[in-house]
């Protein structure tokens, strides 16, 4: 199976891996070796299995497998759990195996040339024996660690590629790293020789391994470039590509507002939030960023609009929790379609599968509204100031195309105001870079005055749109958020 392309370009196989095709732009080159570059445990092995299960199921398209490393029957063991029948495929003669861990026909030819011909003449039986349009090897360089001479590897790499390409089978094979610093391939050759090159790595959380990818090469063809996350789950790979940042034409409406439902704060803020515009709510703990968002998203049911919550400082059940005690029934608004919600490690945060969840809730549901509760969570050992910034931006550009409008609650510890006159003089919007970034900011802050402690709200930003200047107080009761008035000192 192919996937499109101009005519008299490179043409595309699509592997079948969920999100890989999608960093490929469409597969891998049809035809050629693409090399898949990798230490130990970073997934080279379920690369292979995978387009080769996929290419046979979903594609037609029969394969042959070539291992110098794990027993033919430990792969068909292993790939059973992740629910692959290998011995029905066999029995079908859509799948074959060459088991060359024992191979030990090598000649040494003049010139320290290597004469593989013998290995060779087994694959391309195999390739006839089943109409294989697919081959997979796994651990070549496990081959040359006889051989003394990097030249004639390369000699031999290119030799055995040269033939396979005469056969029209598009070629993957893995490559082991010795380390995160060194060649991509143990002998430093292999990448030389490849049409394509794919990296994997592992980065260490705090509780977990991330798994990465980064496509280096792709001889003759267009890819994704950057850093991509990705996964093994019980039914293979997913990938995370990224979110192309496009100059696209964004759907936001300053006529379209989008209400709260609270009196007072829709008008200070012109009728509502712009339709596709991201609002960032920071103050510190205890302000109401939450429940300002659930107001947010009830309303937003009231008026026919489905909305999505995601939830990264509390459990899910406790959001719902909070809400039925002030009358709103979250979890019937689940079970009806009109909220979503999404949750994720807390630890160990992967940004990019948390863009995917996102946009799989929106999707899935239709929804127009969102509430992120909250993105101060983001930053953690495995996820830095700089990708928090990325996720944003490219959340955001999603946002804009589609229509979503959408809250950020941001919690910042230094929003207690003391000094009289001087209520938002100690305040900095630069955290994270996330002014320039959002096209509003609403401001949740305490002060304490006559032996109380008051909750006061501002609007500092509200891109395009006309907005109040002024400091109201405003209080949380039960059944929701009650403005007050304008406070003076």
């Amino acid at each position: 199976m192919q996937s499109k392309t101009k005519k008299g370009a490179v043409e595309k196989a699509f592997t079948g891996i969920n999100g890989f095709d999608g960093i490929l732009m469409g597969g891998v080159p049809k035809g050629r070796a693409t090399l898949i570059s990798g230490e130990t445990g970073t997934g080279k092995t379920v690369i292979l299995n995978e387009f080769i299960y996929r290419g046979i199921t979903r594609f037609k398209e029969n394969g042959v497998y070539v291992t110098f490393e794990e027993d033919e029957r430990d792969i068909i063991k292993n790939v059973m759990g992740f629910g692959w029948n290998y011995a029905s495929l066999i029995a079908q003669k859509k799948l074959a195996f060459v088991d060359a861990g024992a191979f030990q026909d090598v000649t040494v030819e003049s010139g320290q040339n290597y004469d593989l011909s013998p290995l060779v003449e087994r694959i391309k039986y195999a390739i006839k024996k089943v109409k294989a349009k697919r081959l997979v090897i796994d651990g070549l360089d496990n081959l040359f660690s006889r051989f003394q001479n990097k030249d004639a590897v390369r000699q031999t790499l290119y030799r055995i590629i040269a033939e396979l390409k005469d056969l029209r089978v598009t070629v993957l094979m893995t490559a082991e790293k010795s380390g995160p610093e060194q060649a991509l391939s143990r002998y430093g050759v292999e990448e030389f020789v490849a049409d394509g090159v794919i990296e994997l790595s592992l980065i260490k959380g705090q509780q977990q391994f991330l798994r990465r990818m980064f496509v280096i090469k792709l001889r003759g063809t267009c890819f994704r470039s950057g850093i991509v996350e990705f996964e093994i789950t019980d039914h293979g790979l997913v990938v995370y590509p990224k979110i192309p940042i496009e100059k696209v034409a964004a759907k936001t409406d300053f006529q379209v507002r989008k209400r709260f439902g609270i009196k007072g704060l829709d008008d200070i803020l012109g009728g509502g939030i712009p339709q596709g515009h991201m609002i960032l709510f920071s103050g510190n703990t205890g302000t109401g960023k939450t429940m300002f968002g659930m107001h947010f998203l009830k309303q937003g049911i009231d008026d026919g609009e489905n909305g999505v919550f995601v939830a990264l400082e509390e459990p899910v059940e406790q959001v719902k929790k909070t809400a039925l005690a002030h009358g709103w029934d979250f979890n019937r608004y689940e079970k009806e379609g009109s909220i979503s919600f999404v949750s994720t490690n807390l630890i160990d945060i992967s940004n990019d599968r948390l863009l995917y969840q996102i946009i799989t809730a929106v999707e899935s549901i239709n929804a127009k509204r969102i509430v992120i509760d909250s993105v101060s969570t983001f930053l953690s050992e495995t996820m830095s100031e700089e990708q928090v910034r990325q996720f944003l931006i490219q959340l955001s550009g999603y946002f804009k195309a589609n229509g979503v409008t959408c809250i950020m609650n941001h919690i910042f510890p230094l929003s207690f105001a003391a000094e009289r006159g001087q209520l938002l003089s100690s305040l900095s919007t630069t955290h994270m870079r996330l002014s320039s970034l959002t096209d509003g900011i609403v401001m949740l802050l305490f002060v304490e005055r006559g032996q109380k402690v008051k909750k006061l709200i501002n609007v500092l930003k509200l891109r395009g749109s006309n907005h109040s200047k002024e400091i109201l107080s405003y209080e949380i009761e039960k059944g929701g958020i009650k403005m007050g008035v304008k406070y003076e000192e």
